[in-house]
């Protein structure tokens, strides 16, 4: 039995081999979707679920591994939830404490009530815990599709799951939540055989299923609610003049200072494809030094560049139109997707000041 995580690619760079372009990887902070003030400085993480004890759900479960191709939602396990979501958020060093409470609080009701918190529960808790917020986990969904695939010599089984946590934020100023948050992702498993039986055997139980995706769950808000690290893919030219040749050698020895001045040297140049492309590396060159502004300065130029040429290819006499989608050329796509990541960076820049505040900028 394997397990895989999905990746959901915003960004797909096909380059062929007729286009000399070298892949780097590059680690940047991305803000998160709110803004927390500076004074909530100590946080509560509660587990305040109400469990289901609905017999046709329990049903459901106890049918699970006789399902051949079905769709079944699962109660995440709230208690496995909770206890990952703190750690991910210690782990985050954002807040100067994470507390987590690991008692369930709906675990003594006896008659259904508003699940969210009243303002005095708040009040109670952010005193108990000596917090300045609570981060409360509401609900954990899981929706699983298990799908059998004959492959002729081999079946394949495999279970695909949504995962969906519901996290809400309260302070004991307001009345209602601050927020509500409702990340979503997905994981799957499969399992193979010459037999559905072998296949069903290979596969991931009910107890491991929920267990895992429970603490798949507890890890996703975080990305929602603070700054997070992203790992991103980037390319610059290697070839087209003697400088961009040399500069991509002292790129693998991490020179950066000197590949700078190689390029800037061959932008002077008359040809239109080396400053294309110099320019493009040049982009780079400031986005890892954290100068976006001017890595989209150079960026556009070298964009500006590529769409001039695609332009004149068409009739120097016609008026010029945007590209048809479909007739991009490799340096189009390349120059024009990595603009458009540094505007998203770009546009990012003043929310992840107004939220590393507290750390005095330092990121």
């Amino acid at each position: 039995m394997k397990k895989y995580h999905y990746t959901l690619l915003l960004l797909t760079l096909l380059v062929s081999s007729c286009v000399s372009v070298d892949q780097m990887s590059i680690d940047y902070l991305q803000p998160a979707k709110v803004n927390f003030p500076t004074v909530i400085k100590a946080v509560g993480i509660v587990n305040n679920t109400i469990v289901n004890n609905d017999k046709s759900v329990k049903e459901k479960r106890d049918n699970y591994n006789r399902l051949l191709s079905s769709e079944v939602t699962f109660q995440g396990d709230a208690k496995v939830t909770t206890e990952s979501f703190a750690k991910s958020m210690a782990a985050a060093n954002y807040f100067d404490q994470v507390i987590i409470c690991d008692s369930a609080l709906r675990e003594k009701d006896h008659f259904l009530r508003n699940p969210e918190l009243t303002t005095d529960e708040v009040k109670q808790l952010t005193a108990d815990l000596g917090v300045d917020m609570i981060l409360s986990v509401e609900d954990i969904t899981i929706k699983t599709i298990n799908k059998t695939e004959d492959h002729g010599y081999f079946l394949r089984k495999t279970i695909d799951a949504s995962i969906s946590p519901l996290i809400k934020v309260y302070i004991p100023t307001r009345s209602r939540p601050l927020l509500s948050a409702t990340p979503e992702d997905k994981i799957f498993w499969d399992g193979y055989g010459k037999t559905i039986e072998e296949a069903n055997h290979d596969l991931i139980k009910e107890d491991s299923l929920i267990k895992e995706s429970s603490e798949f769950a507890g890890e996703l808000p975080v990305k929602y609610l603070l700054p997070t690290w992203k790992t991103s893919n980037r390319y610059y030219y290697t070839n087209g003049s003697l400088e961009l040749r040399d500069a991509a050698v002292l790129i693998r020895e991490n020179s950066w200072d000197d590949a700078l001045k190689l390029w800037q040297l061959a932008n002077n140049q008359k040809s239109k494809k080396v400053k294309m492309r110099t320019a493009f590396n040049i982009a780079l060159y400031y986005e890892t030094h954290d100068d976006i502004e001017k890595a989209v300065e150079w960026a556009e130029k070298a964009n500006q560049i590529v769409l001039d040429k695609e332009n004149k290819k068409k009739n120097p006499t016609e008026k010029k139109e945007p590209l048809k989608k479909n007739n991009y050329s490799e340096d189009y796509i390349l120059t024009t997707q990595y603009l458009m990541m540094l505007k998203e960076r770009m546009n990012d820049i003043q929310s992840l000041k107004l939220q590393m505040e507290r750390f005095n900028d330092n990121f």
